[in-house]
């Protein structure tokens, strides 16, 4: 099971070169172990060298500018739909791995029991069985398997992309029923 832990939003202030991050600035955030709980860093683009030591996990962000409109994730409903349009597309595998990750993160879908196993047919492959997660949606109980994908560093940025604009609209695109 995923662990939970809280990491503290941005501190709007660059860690190495003690200056406040402007308006529309990239910035690269790490988290690292401190003791028994974490500590999140914010570098600005100009002071990034790369994860300091005992980096858990980082990404890129940019400051928000005043003004500018605001995003939001699509509705529950839209990306469930979207987890379930995908599975027809092998090329988007490795997107649709990363959604349903995302969807398992906020709680939409959770793992559960794989069905039954079915016996297998002769397979004189050599190729090693595919891996997939078992999810059911948690606001009805439908089950979705999701391919686990292998991803590349090289591959992050790209996909990462991808995900933003599938899964992020303008808040006042959001009708409230």
């Amino acid at each position: 099971m995923l662990g939970e832990f809280k990491v503290s939003r941005c501190s709007r202030q660059c860690y190495a070169e003690k200056r406040p991050l402007k308006e529309g600035e990239w910035y690269y955030s790490v988290v690292l172990a401190a003791g028994d709980d974490y500590e999140r860093r914010d570098y600005s683009a100009d002071a990034w060298e790369g994860p300091p030591e005992g980096t858990l996990g980082q990404w890129k962000c940019r400051m928000p500018v005043s003004g500018e409109k605001k995003m939001v994730l699509a509705p529950r409903g839209v990306l469930i739909d979207l987890l379930r349009q995908m599975e027809d597309m092998p090329e988007q595998s490795k997107t649709r791995y990363l959604l349903a990750l995302i969807l398992l993160r906020r709680r939409i879908v959770r793992i559960c029991k794989p069905p039954a196993a079915q016996p297998a047919a002769s397979n004189d492959s050599s190729e090693p069985p595919v891996k997939t997660m078992h999810l059911e949606v948690v606001d009805d109980g439908s089950t979705i398997d999701v391919q686990e994908c292998d991803i590349a560093k090289s591959e992050t940025e790209t996909l990462s992309e991808a995900l933003t604009e599938l899964l992020y609209c303008e808040a006042s695109e959001i009708v409230q029923e």
